[in-house]
Formats: structure tokens, sequence, C-alpha cells
């Protein structure tokens, strides 16, 4: 049957329709329906429409209703009357949630709408299947929502229980851990129904979740193999409108009523869905039974279940202000069959093949047309950088960071701060750079003369000297017998070594020795036969400055490692002094000592590393009272223009005594409320021109999302779509 046909053999003026919202997750439908004896006939639905931010809600609503209404009668009325469909997140204790009921009381508000009443989107669909099964639902129902999965457990009609599980890149993950936290169900119920306003996306879920081998899951049981179904968000909008007839007109079926335009799926059209006498009552869908919900209710109850309009709505939908967007849709509809008219003699609604095609082809292409309009105005979104020289100045000023303490003392330049301490060890090893001498001595024997009267005692190690300063040294004592005569001195042969190592000890035999402090015309040595065995060579070797220098670069390393390790667990609140670290050995192992014959030498070393943050409230506090009396005026100190750069105390005594640079950049002050309302809706060349005549400006980034070329590429013209930031130049 054809919707106006339809609707022209009913007597529209004498009939209330209803409007059916259905709000999820990123996506929202409408459709609109009437009671007609003891059936509720939903009349029109509109397409799915997404939805972001609550900025973009209230568009997004309005944008529904008037995709809801097209191709409905010129005479039809709007309706005012509502009846929400809320997602189970939304309603704690069978009450809205305060953040959500906010938002619809915005939306009966803007668009003028009267709320009848809620209901919970996973109960009414177990009562639309309910309904047109004849049996109470047993199945898990899961939204896929954009950022969360909602899963509501039925069984044999009774909710379970629901839970929300954030989504992540597995929509198997998700609903597995979803349904592991139901650990009160035996067996879970093997028919899951998935629904969300993305049809598409849908399918894909159900083959996912059809492939799944849901036995290797301990945590998750099936009585058997889940079968997946599709909701179609043409049903979301029946179930609402089942649940609403239910309660104001006592309906018993819900049909679609749309003739040829009816939405079909596996079982065909969707009518006559009867009511089981043992479903549930209203009241559990979130309506008052026996009541006027809209006129009835006091007032305690519809401020906690539903929105009171903030102005009267009146019945008579001819004499209600229509929303901006809908009277646009209905003018541009208007002009358009007018000027068909005229071309060609007549507008046959009725089914005259090419003309009727033709109409309505007009009508698609002003409803893109509108919709571009809607995108357009409501969605484009804008950042304004804007870029001017700051006034920078410095203050240096001597602080006492003490941990002891908790709170700041500005007259005393305490600032209390918090301990922070770890552990690392690490290893390294660097090339040897020493070098150090090795050989052998040279070795042989003397015979001492003694020419004196006396006798001579030496010692071991006494020194013999030859001739270019070579020393030796006697490897024993000995006793020298005093001359017999002159021509006779008495003698005594002994072994002499080096006295260090190298070939230049080798001697000939008869190399003549001054013995100690001994005249060499008293006592001498002479060499009894050739000295060698003496040599010497270059080695690599561990130096001192090799320990030192890797020592210092390991505890530069580790230091700098605690440093990030410190910083890591740090909070967004906390500013961290690094100036403040100190590090100390808990151990230290060199593979080698100094001189050392080694190619490398390793260092092992561990750390303790202690630092301090400080709140950066604090720091803030302190940089404002050392510079309260240095703004410039129509300047301003923002928390985000201030650096910090702390050095500790020459006096090591003072080990918490601190010197810190407060390094401000003053911005000019601008109302950027003020300034927003200035550049709303212009082109990007004229704002630019404007800015410019900011104090300080120096250059302006603006981007604009979606960038439309010509003179759609404005500035949004919506005020809070437009972000504006003063920057420091770069």
């Amino acid at each position: 049957m054809n919707l106006k046909d339809f609707l022209a053999n009913r007597d529209t003026k004498e009939k209330d329709f209803f409007w059916a919202l259905v709000m999820e997750s990123g996506w929202l439908q409408a459709g609109i329906w009437n009671i007609e004896e003891t059936k509720a006939h939903v009349v029109s639905v509109s397409p799915p429409i997404a939805w972001e931010t609550d900025e973009d809600l209230i568009g997004a609503v309005d944008a529904a209703l008037s995709a809801t209404v097209q191709g409905l009668p010129d005479d039809f009325r709007e309706p005012s009357k509502t009846v929400f469909g809320v997602p189970a997140s939304w309603v704690d204790a069978g009450q809205i949630k305060d953040k959500h009921l906010n938002k619809i009381k915005d939306i009966c508000r803007e668009l003028e709408l009267e709320p009848s009443g809620f209901v919970v989107l996973p109960e009414a669909i177990a009562h639309f299947v309910k309904s047109e099964e004849g049996a109470p639902l047993s199945a898990v129902v899961v939204e896929i929502g954009k950022d969360y999965l909602e899963v509501a457990v039925f069984k044999m009609g009774k909710l379970f229980g629901t839970t929300q599980v954030s989504r992540s890149v597995s929509v198997i993950d998700d609903l597995g851990e979803g349904l592991s936290r139901f650990s009160g169900v035996d067996n879970l119920p093997s028919r899951i129904i998935v629904y969300n306003g993305k049809e598409g996306e849908l399918d894909e879920v159900k083959q996912t979740i059809n492939e799944n081998d849901w036995e290797k899951s301990e945590k998750i049981n099936f009585l058997h193999t889940p079968a997946v179904e599709v909701f179609s968000p043409e049903k979301k909008v029946l179930a609402v409108a089942l649940a609403g007839g239910l309660e104001i007109g006592g309906v018993a079926a819900v049909d679609s009523g749309r003739g040829g335009e009816e939405n079909t799926d596996e079982k065909g059209d969707i009518e006559n869905i009867a009511v089981p006498k043992e479903g549930p009552a209203a009241r559990d869908l979130g309506f008052v039974v026996g009541e006027d919900i809209a006129r009835q209710r006091n007032i305690e109850d519809k401020e906690k279940l539903l929105i009171k309009p903030e102005r009267e709505v009146p019945q008579e939908v001819s004499s209600r202000q229509v929303s901006s967007t809908r009277k646009i849709i209905g003018e541009i509809k208007r002009k358009i069959l007018v000027l068909f008219s005229k071309r060609s003699g007549k507008v046959d609604l009725g089914g005259k093949g090419g003309s009727r095609v033709f109409v309505w082809g007009l009508v698609f292409l002003a409803v893109l047309l509108i919709s571009f309009f809607i995108y357009w105005w409501f969605n484009t979104k804008a950042t304004v950088r804007i870029y001017v020289s700051p006034k920078k100045f410095e203050e240096k000023v001597e602080i006492t960071i003490d941990p002891s303490v908790s709170i700041l003392d500005l007259s005393k330049k305490t600032v209390p701060a918090k301990i922070l301490k770890t552990e690392v060890t690490g290893e390294k090893t660097k090339a040897s750079t020493g070098t150090k001498k090795v050989g052998d001595k040279t070795r042989g024997s003397v015979k001492i003369q003694n020419g004196t009267s006396s006798n001579i005692n030496l010692k071991a190690g006494t020194v013999l000297v030859a001739a270019n300063d070579l020393k030796f040294t006697l490897d024993s004592s000995a006793s020298v017998s005093a001359a017999l005569s002159p021509s006779l001195p008495g003698t005594q042969t002994l072994e002499v070594s080096a006295y260090d190592i190298g070939a230049e000890y080798n001697l000939a035999k008869d190399e003549i020795f001054k013995v100690a402090n001994y005249p060499k015309a008293d006592v001498d040595a002479v060499a009894t036969s050739n000295f060698s065995g003496g040599s010497s060579r270059d080695i690599t070797a561990v130096s001192s400055d090799d320990q030192k220098s890797l020592e210092d670069d390991l505890n530069k390393e580790l230091v700098d490692n605690a440093k990030k390790d410190l910083m890591r667990d740090l909070s967004q609140d906390e500013f961290f002094v690094d100036t403040s670290l100190v590090a100390t050995p808990l151990s230290k192992t060199f593979s080698g000592k100094v001189g050392d014959e080694a190619d490398n030498v390793k260092l092992t070393l561990n750390l303790e590393v202690k630092g301090y943050s400080i709140a950066k409230e604090n720091l803030l506090e302190l940089s404002r009272k050392v510079l309260e009396e240095s703004v410039p005026s129509g300047y301003v100190l923002r928390a985000d223009q201030l650096a910090f750069a702390f050095e500790r105390s020459a006096d090591d005594k003072q080990e918490n005594l601190f010197s810190v640079r407060v390094i401000a950049n003053f911005l000019p002050e601008v109302n950027s409320d003020v300034l927003i309302r200035q550049i709303v809706g212009r082109d990007p060349n004229t704002v630019e021109k404007y800015l410019s005549t900011i104090t300080g400006f120096k250059e302006a980034e603006i981007k604009i999302k979606p960038n439309f070329p010509g003179r759609l590429g404005t500035l949004p013209r919506i005020s809070k779509n437009i972000t504006l930031e003063i920057l420091g130049e770069k």
C-alpha cells in the first residue's frame, strides 16, 4: 500500500501520532507510529544516523526526524510525544543517569519534543522477540557499540544481568570477556542476538562469532554451539513502538503499515505480531500503567524518569514552531512540486509511472542537498592557532627543597618534595690504552778485588756500577779478605743481576765495575764472563686513566637510565628536578688491576640513584610570587608558558639548596569567547586579517575539517566547533 494512501484513508486529525527515538552509542534512529484499534502502526522509519560527540547529538536527532517525515503527505502534522529507546548503560536503578538525562532534556528543549517514557533496548528486544515467537526469550543480546560491547543475558524471558566491555581489536575477545562475567549462569543460552546502527558491520560480526570455537574457552559454557542473529535497525524502532503502544493504548500487535516501503527480512514483512498475555508489564519497560504519563505523573517522578519540557508544547502541531532544518526541507519540497506542476501540468502522486519517479527523484535530490547542508553546518570544525610574540622574562631565586615538609612556605622559599630512588646495574667494556715494559734481567758473575788492608763485608743488593752508569746488584752477601800485598788483593767471586730489564745490560767479559762507595782504586769488580739474558718489550696494559674514564662513562649511562625509570613513574602533576640526582655506588668490579696486561678492561657497576620531584602546583605558586610584579600591562602569565632550570648549590654542605631560574613568556591577553564570536562563519583570509590586529601577532594557523572548496570553506557557523589556541611564536 502506498504511504499516502495509507494515511489518506485515515483521519489523521483525529489520530495521535508518536515519535519512537532509538538512541545508541554512535547511532540513532527515529520512527513515527500511531495506535489503530489494537495495533501499533509504524508509518515511517528513518535510516540510522551517526553521531560522535554530545555537540553533534541534537543535529543528528534533527536529521533523523527530518528523514522520517520525508515522503509523508504535506498536510501531515508532526508529532511531539516521544518514546525513547536507550542502552542499558544509560539506566541505573530504573532511572536514566543524570548525564544522559541532560542529553535527552536538551533534545526535547531544542526540538520541542514531549517525552512520554523510555524503554531499555535489550528488554524491548526481548519483549519483541517473545511477541514474535510466542515464547520467552533465552538469548545473549549484544549491542556492538563504537567504543564498547553491551552484553545482556536472558533466560526464559528473565534478565539475568547486563555488563559493558570496552572495545578492542577483537570482537571475540570482547564478547568472551563480557560472557565470562556471568559466572552465575550454569549454561549460557545457545542464541546470540547482535544489534547496532551499522548493518554491514553486524554481518561481519555474525560471521566472526559463528567461526569461533567456543568449546576451547574454559570460562564460557554454552549449552550448545550458539546461533547468531542480526536484529535489524527497523526492528528496534518496532520494538520501541510496541513497548510504547502497550502502555499508551494497550495494543496487542504492531505492524510496519508502510505499504511498498516495508522492511523485509528472512521471514518477510513484519506485521500482526501478537503480544502474549504473559508478557512483561508496561511498568517493566519504563512506563506508568493506567496514566497519561505526560500529564499526570507527579513532578518528582517526571524529574527522575522523564524529561520535563522547559516550556509548554501545544497539542496542535500546526501552531508549534518547527525546527529550522525541517522548515527548510518542507519549503524546498514544496518548491520542487510547484516547479514540476508548472512543467507537466499536474503532479501525480498516486503512481503514474514516470511522473511519480521524477517527482520522488527531485525530492531525493533535495534531501541529499539538505543532508549535505546539515552536515556542513553541524560537523565542520576548526582549530585556530595564533602565534604571538611573547615578552620573555627571567628571575632567579634560591629555594630549599625539603622532603620532610608537606606545605609550601613562600616566605622561607621552602618547597616540599618527594624522594624518588631506584637501583640500576650495568656493565661496560673499553679498550686498554696503557703501556708497560716487560722482559728479563741480565745475569752474570764478577770477581770482587779488595786492595785495602782490611776485610770488607758486602750485603746482598750492594750496587755495582759499570760503564754508562748501568747498575747491577749482588745476589748474595759476602766477605772479601784484605790484600796480601799491593800486588795481591783479596778476591771473592759473586753472582750479580741487572738493576732493570733490557738488553743494554748484556756486557762483555772483563768489564770493570765500581763497588758501592769504595774508590775504584781500592775495591773493584771484574766480569768473569760475558753477561747475557737481558731483554725488554712494550705491552698493552690497564691504566688508571682507563679505569676512571670507564667508570665515568658507565656511571653517566646508568644515571640516565635511572632518570628515565624515575620519570616513567612520575605523575602529570609532578616536576622532576633532574639536577637533584645523586648516584651512590653499591658495588664496583673491574676485570683487571692497573698494570695488568690486557687489551680490554670491563667494569660491572651497581648504583643507587636518588632525586626529587616537586608538585607543579607548588612551582606555579612560587612562580606567581616571584613574577607578580613583573607581568606587563595587557599581558598574562600562563602555566604552559613557564620553564624552570635548577642548579644545585655550590656549597656541598647545603645539598638541599638549589638555585632556580624561572623563565616566563608573557602572552598578550586575549578574550577567547569574544574572539571566536568575531571569526565564526568567516573565510580564513578574512579571519587572518582580523587576527593580525592582535597585540604581538606573528602568524596564524587555521585548520578546517572537512575543508570544503570555495565559499563553503569557511570557519564553522557554530562557535563551540572552533578551538582557539594562543601560543608563543615558533
